[in-house]
């Protein structure tokens, strides 16, 4: 779970709609702590940190708000290319880009980050379309 540590901590936050500060007083933690969390800076967390952040999400589908999170980061990542991914994810796995759009938040989200592709190649493959 370390690995996905920094989507984890995102995705609770984006799915919970808490601001940093708010999770990190959950977690009673500075905020600078928090972000260091969502950015994965903070590599090394304590045991007790760790069994605040599990007691936290244990109430959500832990997969989903790695999944979640992942989608916030690809989005954020590709900036205007994200248009091109989403093309893309038509051309590579049939997902209906109108469909995908008209998804809840948290869903839309949660299907970009469980791709397991390449965001380069979708890229690529969104602006051949």
């Amino acid at each position: 779970m370390e690995g996905d540590l920094k989507d984890l901590v995102l995705g609770f936050r984006k799915y919970t709609g808490k601001t940093q500060s708010q999770v990190a007083d959950k977690l009673e933690v500075s905020t600078d702590i928090e972000t260091a969390l969502e950015t994965g800076t903070y590599k090394q967390p304590t045991k007790h940190l760790m069994g605040r952040i599990k007691d936290l999400t244990s109430k959500c589908d832990q997969n989903d708000l790695v999944h979640i999170g992942k989608g916030y980061r690809i989005m954020d990542g590709l900036g205007p290319d994200f248009k091109y991914f989403i093309r893309g994810l038509e051309q590579a796995r049939g997902i209906d880009p109108k469909e995908l759009l008209n998804q809840p938040e948290d869903e839309f989200y949660r299907i970009i980050g469980s791709v397991n592709l390449e965001e380069f190649d979708l890229v690529m493959a969104g602006r051949k379309a």
